[in-house]
């Protein structure tokens, strides 16, 4: 499976597959500012969870790659890697 499951093999509960593909296609396609209706619903529901969950809807740390970078003693914030069971 590349690509999680064809359109025709989609569940049999969900409507007919042309539908499901016709819909897909129309909130996938890239406005303008090249952001799609699904980009910009996606990145409201981040904001919203973020919002909700008392931090600043606009994150302040990227992680560029996985791996694991001990933390400064003095760093506010501590994050735990689940993959190499350590605080970093």
């Amino acid at each position: 499976m590349k690509e999680g499951c064809s359109w025709r093999a989609i569940p049999h509960d969900f409507p007919k597959w042309r539908n499901v593909r016709y819909h897909y296609d129309v909130w996938t396609a890239k406005d303008e500012n090249g952001q799609s209706v699904l980009d910009y619903v996606l990145a409201k529901l981040v904001d919203i969870t973020r919002y909700e969950s008392g931090r600043n809807p606009l994150p302040s740390m990227l992680i560029l790659d996985s791996k694991t970078v001990q933390n400064a003693d003095t760093a506010e914030e501590k994050g735990y890697d689940g993959g190499k069971k350590n605080r970093v």
